[in-house]
């Protein structure tokens, strides 16, 4: 693995000193193009590396964002004894998964008006509530959003995360959670130099399910009605022969 690394990061490095490159160009390689989610997955590391025509100074943001989609927030109040949803708001274009990392705190990269702009942090992020709700106090509503994504670790920043050699090289370690969704991954790297954008490269990470996860999810997608009817099934088979095998003799 650190032989297959070394050679990448040389072969990158020698590409990007071409003449065919232009000046500030970046290129950027995954040592995982592919993960694998299987019934005992318990999490994916993936190593980020490359090179770019830097200087002393210049930064490097990296924002993997994960398949966009409905994400619901629910309300909890307690009646009579007994806490139960009585409230929710749904987004309908929130990332299911993010992480933006960066080589030191990105408040000294970019002001907040370019963050807001590019849409770098994660209250910066343009998600829009479901059409035809109206909410009340959307902004503790979007605030609880993003405490429920950091809890699930589906959410993330990582700052001083991403290493800088020689104003030549990075590299920076991506991290998907046990919990992770399927889908493609987009990886933006984004090169700054005294806060302007000098060069950008996007790469990609297709996770998908394999084994027998794989064939009840397709089960679960192509023959809903199918698979909730041998899910019942199920739960009355296992809840019966648990009664056989505790029932008093």
């Amino acid at each position: 693995m650190k032989f297959y690394f070394h050679i990448k990061v040389v072969f990158l490095f020698l590409i990007l000193n071409t003449n065919s490159y232009a000046q500030n160009q970046i290129v950027a390689d995954l040592s995982q193009e592919n993960v694998k989610i299987s019934t005992d997955f318990q999490g994916a590391k993936i190593l980020l590396f490359g090179a770019y025509d830097g200087k002393k100074g210049d930064d490097i943001i990296v924002i993997v964002t994960g398949p966009k989609g409905l994400v619901t927030v629910q309300k909890k109040e307690k009646i009579l004894g007994v806490w139960v949803n009585t409230k929710k708001v749904n987004y309908i274009n929130a990332p299911k998964y993010l992480s933006i990392s960066s080589n030191r705190k990105i408040e000294d990269i970019l002001n907040k008006k370019t963050q807001r702009i590019s849409e770098i942090g994660l209250n910066n992020l343009k998600i829009r509530v479901q059409p035809g709700i109206g909410v009340i106090n959307e902004k503790q509503w979007r605030q609880a959003l993003t405490r429920n994504m950091l809890k699930s670790n589906l959410w993330s920043i990582n700052e001083n995360s991403v290493s800088l050699n020689k104003d030549a090289l990075f590299r920076s370690f991506l991290k998907l959670p046990s919990n992770v969704i399927t889908g493609q991954f987009e990886v933006k790297i984004l090169h700054y130099r005294n806060s302007k954008l000098v060069s950008q490269q996007i790469n990609s990470i297709n996770v998908s399910k394999s084994g027998i996860s794989a064939q009840i999810y397709n089960i679960a997608q192509n023959y809903s009605t199918l698979y909730g009817i041998f899910a019942v099934f199920l739960a009355v088979l296992v809840g019966w022969g648990s009664s056989l095998i505790f029932r008093k003799v």
